[in-house]
């Protein structure tokens, strides 16, 4: 059972982080974009 358990508890750690980098990668883009506009209007 402890195996099984290890192996979810990875799984689970693994698609956080893959949520986290998505989440990052998303903000800075959103962040890069608003920069180009508020740079390009001035």
């Amino acid at each position: 059972m402890s195996d099984l358990e290890t192996e979810d508890r990875e799984k689970e750690n693994l698609q956080d982080s893959k949520a986290d980098a998505i989440a990052a990668l998303l903000v800075i883009v959103v962040l890069t974009t608003a920069m180009y506009i508020w740079v390009s209007s001035q």
